[in-house]
């Protein structure tokens, strides 16, 4: 439900996306207040819901995990927005809506009557987001994708893997976080201009674009003749796990020779082959063979700072009990319980960044179709025999 006193509070967000990078947009908007209408296909829902992992290891439309993270703090309807009385409802939603959310494949929303033009005709200010995997142009624009496809195709996986090995996949859903966050950045941006212009728009996502932006320095170094390869990771294994230690590059003069004494080889201070910045970096496989004997005594976290204390540009990877165990989260207060009634307590991730004196409102998913009646109905004028007709017509 919307705050009044909060950044978003008088916001109203139509929500047609599926999947993660359009949910997750929406889930920034309601975590910044506004009011947040997740429309869904009667009975099965978000595709979501039937996702991995379940709590409690049973699999149902209220304990997929994804779904509960990606959907905290909406209302959720159940619309066949196939239909032409579904896309009739979804036309009045959309006709007292600040913005409206889609994922549905370029065109698709055209020939259901929920395009953008007729609905800006029908609401001016509107602010419609569209996000597909290669944006609503172009010769690519009706090809499928998924997170891997994006990777691959934006070009983030030919940086990823061993120089001589087959490029790899970032893991997880990089690339559809990665969409929901430009997504939102863009979805504000284009409230602003509604504001201070008075004008609605159309914003239009990329997946790919989202990819290849990340990648600009490879365009760059392109320009200037030189082919971005991937690089042999400069990791070492500590005793518990792998850590960065940026000592090739990230020791300057004056911390070198502290270095050395912390890892127990003080002859190295004066070592040619390591004495300089120019130098480690030339001869990077030696260093690091050193330095991996050192780790191997060494706990991952207690080596990271202890480099760190020596202002090198070290870092360990940590695993998601790292995270939850997490000092700078815990200050930060990152990881935020949501009560659910159905399922209990859950932990689940903060948000990317803080506003002053802005909280985040941290609420659990819907239950599937638990707000129909109160939409519909209430904000719609429909009646209760309305809602019976619906529902044996499958429309709700």
């Amino acid at each position: 439900m919307s705050d009044p006193e909060s950044v978003l509070g008088d916001i109203r967000v139509l929500d047609l996306s599926e999947g993660v990078a359009g949910p997750f947009c929406t889930k920034l908007l309601a975590g910044l207040g506004a009011e947040v209408i997740k429309v869904e296909r009667p009975s099965s829902g978000d595709l979501s819901r039937g996702a991995a992992p379940f709590l409690g290891d049973a699999a149902g439309p209220e304990k997929s995990a994804l779904f509960l993270y990606l959907n905290s703090g909406k209302k959720s309807v159940t619309v066949d927005a196939v239909s032409s009385t579904g896309a009739g409802i979804l036309r009045s939603l959309a006709a007292e809506s600040d913005i409206l959310v889609e994922s549905y494949p370029a065109g698709t929303t055209e020939r259901m009557g929920l395009g953008y033009p007729s609905l800006a005709d029908l609401n001016p200010p509107l602010i419609y987001t569209s996000i597909t995997p290669f944006g609503q142009t172009g010769p690519y624009r009706d090809y499928k994708g998924s997170d891997l496809v994006t990777q691959a195709i934006g070009a983030l996986m030919h940086t990823v893997g061993l120089p001589d090995r087959e490029p790899l996949k970032v893991g997880g859903n990089v690339a559809y976080y990665t969409t929901g966050m430009s997504a939102f950045s863009a979805t504000m941006l284009a409230i602003h201009a509604r504001d201070t212009q008075g004008h609605g728009q159309h914003v239009d996502i990329s997946a790919m674009e989202t990819m290849t932006v990340a990648q600009i320095h490879a365009s760059i170094h392109h320009q200037f003749g030189r082919v971005p390869a991937r690089r042999v990771s400069n990791l070492v294994r500590a005793k518990d796990g792998w850590v960065s230690p940026g000592l090739e590059t990230g020791a300057q003069e004056q911390t070198w020779p502290r270095v050395c004494e912390l890892m127990g080889v003080p002859e190295l201070v004066d070592d040619p082959s390591f004495n300089t910045i120019e130098a480690r970096r030339e001869h990077q496989p030696e260093l690091l063979e050193i330095v991996g004997r050192w780790a191997a005594t060494q706990p991952k976290e207690e080596m990271y700072h202890a480099l760190q204390n020596l202002r090198t540009i070290a870092g360990y990877v940590a695993t998601v009990e790292d995270l939850l165990g997490s000092d700078q989260m815990a200050f930060r207060e990152f990881f935020q319980p949501v009560e659910d009634s159905s399922i209990g307590e859950a932990v689940q991730p903060g948000f990317p960044f803080r506003i002053s004196g802005e909280e985040w409102r941290h609420s659990r998913a819907p239950r599937l179709g638990e707000h129909t009646e109160e939409v519909i109905s209430r904000r719609l004028g429909y009646t209760t025999g309305d809602l019976a007709a619906l529902r044996a017509q499958g429309v709700i």
